[in-house]
């Protein structure tokens, strides 16, 4: 992974039945939710402006898919080159 980590930015929220929302500070930004599929156990998406995420992803299972969001939302802060708080 390129770029910086921002950890702590991102959390995740769990929802009903199962699903989590994917949260950047205190937004919505995406969702994450077991499947009923043979080979993977989740799926998630993300609703931010040009992530490469918007459609549903796969994932092994939720835990997978949290490491996935995350790294889709970390190349998207890198992208808009914002910094973590203290970083120059």
């Amino acid at each position: 992974m390129t770029g910086e980590l921002h950890d702590g930015v991102v959390a995740f929220r769990t929802l009903s039945h199962g699903r989590e929302a994917v949260m950047l500070g205190r937004v919505q930004v995406g969702e994450i939710m077991p499947t009923d599929g043979d080979r993977f156990g989740a799926c998630f998406r993300l609703t931010l402006p040009d992530a490469s995420a918007t459609s549903w992803r796969p994932a092994r299972d939720i835990p997978a898919a949290r490491r996935l969001a995350l790294i889709k939302i970390n190349d998207w802060l890198d992208a808009a080159d914002l910094r973590p708080n203290g970083a120059a």
